[in-house]
């Protein structure tokens, strides 16, 4: 199974998802088996460095060292991954309008795994909340990986 996160910039939300997941994955023995990546849909320049309050949360919660340089969404996306999850509803309906007539049912809102809620990840580029995002971002990736690990559909 191979998962995109995506995001505005592919900076802060995207990246942290594609750190946790990468680490989660690792941990449970399945990397073979899940790839994981993220992107942003527009924001920042392509090969822009993880926003250091990304790293950070990521370091100080799963105490490890993970950073990337940023990317924007390709076409070949679509057909790559086999789950496409957006931070929020406009990076949903941006990816919407680039996925077309095909089959959207791969695209699915990130906080639809969150056992605590629904709606957007906030971006904490703007509200310098990285460690709420870090927690809202970890516990829905715990609940991805349950739902990989119990052979329940995504």
């Amino acid at each position: 199974m191979k998962i995109l996160f995506v995001c505005l910039g592919n900076i802060c939300r995207s990246p942290m998802a594609h750190g946790v997941m990468q680490h989660l994955v690792r941990k449970a023995g399945l990397s073979s088996q899940v790839q994981v990546d993220s992107c942003g849909m527009f924001g920042h320049p392509e090969d822009t460095s993880t926003e250091y309050g990304t790293q950070k949360a990521i370091a100080d919660n799963l105490g490890i060292s993970f950073s990337k340089k940023s990317r924007h969404w390709r076409k070949s996306d679509y057909d790559d991954f086999d789950l496409i999850l957006a931070m929020d509803k406009s990076n949903f309906q941006d990816i919407m309008r680039e996925v077309g007539r095909r089959d959207q049912s791969k695209v699915r809102m990130f906080r639809d795994y969150d056992p605590e809620g629904r709606g957007d990840v906030p971006d904490p580029y703007y509200c310098g909340r990285f460690e709420l995002v870090y927690s809202m971002v970890e516990r829905t990736c715990r609940s991805i990986l349950n739902h990989i690990e119990s052979g329940k559909p995504l």
